[in-house]
């Protein structure tokens, strides 16, 4: 049977780099190791270090799934901004509002087996009633989930999806909860019935188009400027928000997870003014659920550099709701510049650099290497978009396709870098085994118009006559590669 006839196991679904139109199913590690033997041909190591020199930017990108790096976005909470103030107690304090997140809310409620789906209904009702018993009025803000660039964080935080189910209220769930919910069309269907429920007893509904974050702090901050606010819920991108947006009135606005209740005022407080100026920016450059993280550098250990250093009027263009995009990406070359301790070179050269002295150490990881040019551009076009749905509240503020990502058959999905990722001279996989002196096309490294190398079997580019030093011209009497 021919191969294009049989069946194909689902692993050939799994996107694959290609290279003149043929997968590579190289390790990124192993690939990029073997580019820059093949380097010595033609060209040298720094001019060859200007490209990724693997399918993904490696420093941006996991080589396990190749999705973007997550961020610690807890760690970078709890100590830049949870741990500036005490933890308050509120047990004793009423709030006038209380705003939940709904996407935190579907995982707090535990599904017996047996349930119908109106019974599950009726155990977050009394959840969220249990929630907002010191409050006047309670918001509950579910997210939605057309495309976006949350679909690339969607797809990797799922684990055991089920199918497309569909549910009515007086049906018994078989499906546990964590498959079911890993289904976005499955949540769907759930916050509809969870939503009819709510609103018979007067608590507010708000189903978001995208992402909720931005809908829950603006809910929250219109509130507030009339009474006092408690959010309830665990994203950092929430608490971030709100600190940078927090009205100067006198009405108290609490952030609370499980860990307890914050004054979100007094964190403010806490703050420098470049800090609290240049927050939402710092938060994502250094890496959020759209914005991958920067391999080998902490979110915390960045924000306080970033705050520390001279580079404002690069930030400044992060937070310019009017820059152009080659602004933007100059200005996040710039800063990956500045982190990487080398102001005004270029990242080629940087790599380069760093390159040599992990070299002469013995110890060469691809991914502590800067990006390239092309990788930190779309980098940056990300971070700007991020910084700018936060600062207008407002998901989907630009268009995704102009700032670092394209529409795939799963929504929206990042590019890594619109550049090749290593020269067409390089991406000639050819090495010999001649036992003879590599002098006519016989040798498949003469035949193909390139050196031989040190990964070439006898003659280890060194002791034939297509060497980099010698380049002696044809015979017919070498032996034919073994």
């Amino acid at each position: 049977m021919e191969v294009k006839s049989k069946v194909q196991a689902l692993s050939s679904l799994r996107k694959i780099p290609k290279i003149n139109e043929k997968k590579i199913h190289l390790d990124s590690l192993k690939l990029f190791n073997r580019l820059i033997i093949f380097a010595q041909r033609d060209m040298t190591v720094e001019t060859s270090l200007a490209y990724e020199l693997t399918p993904f930017p490696l420093s941006l990108f996991s080589n396990k799934d190749q999705k973007m790096n997550k961020a610690n976005k807890a760690g970078f909470s709890k100590t830049s901004l949870k741990e500036l103030t005490d933890p308050l107690d509120l047990t004793n304090q009423s709030c006038s509002t209380l705003v939940v997140d709904g996407g935190w809310l579907l995982y707090m409620v535990k599904w017996e087996q047996g349930q119908t789906w109106q019974e599950i209904a009726n155990s977050y009702l009394s959840y969220v009633q249990c929630l907002g018993r010191r409050s006047q009025k309670t918001i509950v803000v579910f997210d939605g989930y057309s495309r976006s660039p949350k679909d690339h964080d969607h797809i990797r935080r799922t684990k055991k999806s089920c199918c497309d189910l569909q549910i009515r209220p007086d049906m018994i769930h078989w499906t546990p909860r964590a498959k079911f919910l890993d289904n976005t069309n499955n949540k769907s269907e759930l916050i509809h019935l969870l939503s009819s429920t709510f609103r018979k007893h007067n608590i507010t509904v708000e189903q978001c188009d995208n992402d909720a974050d931005t809908s829950i702090v603006r809910e929250a901050l219109a509130t507030a400027t009339d009474d006092s606010v408690e959010v309830r819920a665990e994203d950092a991108d929430v608490l971030v928000m709100l600190v940078h947006h927090i009205p100067s009135t006198n009405h108290p606005l609490f952030f609370t997870t499980s860990k307890g209740s914050y004054d979100v005022r007094r964190i403010r407080e806490a703050l420098s003014e470049r800090e609290r100026c240049y927050l939402l920016f710092c938060h994502a450059f250094t890496g959020c659920d759209t914005v991958s993280a920067i391999a080998g550098h902490g979110k915390t250990t960045l924000f306080d550099r970033f705050c520390a250093g001279d580079i404002d009027e690069h930030m400044d263009i992060f937070l310019d709701t009017q820059a152009t995009k080659d602004a933007v990406i100059q200005a996040g070359t710039s800063i990956f510049q500045y982190i990487y301790h080398a102001p005004g070179t270029a990242l080629g050269e940087i790599r380069h650099n760093m390159f040599s002295r992990k070299a002469a150490a013995g110890l060469i990881k691809p991914e502590t290497l800067p990006p390239t040019e092309g990788a930190a551009a779309q980098h940056s076009l990300r971070a700007y978009l991020q910084t700018q749905d936060w600062i207008l509240l407002q998901s989907m503020s630009l268009n995704p396709s102009d700032y670092g990502w394209t529409l795939g058959v799963h929504g929206y999905e990042p590019v890594p870098t619109l550049d090749p990722m290593a020269p067409e001279e390089l991406l000639q996989f050819t090495s010999c085994n001649c036992n003879g002196d590599c002098s006519n096309r016989r040798c498949s490294c003469k035949r193909n118009g390139v050196k031989c190398i040190s990964a070439c079997g006898v003659c280890k580019g060194i002791s034939c006559k297509n060497c980099g030093h010698d380049g002696g011209e044809s015979g017919e009497d070498s032996e034919i590669d073994s």
